[in-house]
């Protein structure tokens, strides 16, 4: 069962700036439904870190049928969209846990997750609020405990001050993670992904080229 000591600490809204009132009872009630609660040895689990509205756990759901996917998402409106959906197209292998994904990594006692999604993570530019950032060499390395051998992550962002952040966690785990995709790391994410999340279309109108970066577990 999932732990009530967090990790690290939550930054950022949980709710979006749209005053549009929602039922919170029945929000938990259906979020209960889909609540991530262990992993089972007999399947399979990719981890969808910070879905947003839900895109990437959806297209990774209909991807890999064979896999559970637990989408991780502190953000409700996101959260309410993703549900909807699942309901809606009746997608049976998304477990949903709405919080700090490292509850979901310390209640692992095994290498558990096949793979690995990390899509446009809040960058925090200030200098003064770089700790929050998401990617870090520890989280890096949190997150190999986890992999089984040769398991993959795949994390995207439209920053250039969070790229050279990643690239520095990624160099400081040389000896955890080998980084496959350094010599082509700017290509689109769409030479590698038929999909546009609400931000990566963000990232394109701005004229921001999201870089993608591709680890696999040694």
């Amino acid at each position: 069962m999932l732990s009530n000591n967090y990790s690290n600490r939550l930054f950022g809204r949980t709710r979006g700036r749209s005053k549009k009132k929602i039922d919170l009872k029945k929000y938990h009630e259906t979020v209960a439904k889909y609540q991530f609660k262990n992993c089972d040895k007999k399947k399979n689990y990719i981890l969808d870190i910070g879905t947003g509205y839900g895109e990437t756990s959806i297209f990774l759901a209909n991807r890999f049928l064979d896999k559970v996917v637990i989408s991780c998402e502190k953000y409700i409106d996101g959260n309410i969209i993703l549900l909807k959906n699942i309901e809606k197209n009746k997608i049976k292998n998304i477990r949903l846990h709405n919080g700090n994904v490292c509850d979901v990594l310390d209640s692992i006692e095994r290498e558990c997750f096949d793979l690995v999604w990390i899509f446009f993570p809040d960058p925090w530019p200030k200098n003064r609020h770089a700790k929050r950032r998401l990617i870090t060499s520890n989280f890096l390395i949190k997150l190999h405990n986890t992999l089984k051998e040769s398991s993959e992550i795949y994390i995207a962002t439209d920053s250039t001050i969070y790229v050279r952040f990643i690239l520095n966690s990624i160099y400081n785990c040389k000896d955890y993670f080998a980084w496959l995709n350094q010599s082509e790391m700017n290509l689109h994410i769409k030479d590698y992904f038929d999909i546009e999340t609400k931000y990566y279309k963000k990232a394109i109108n701005s004229q921001r080229k999201p870089s993608l970066f591709i680890l696999r577990k040694l």
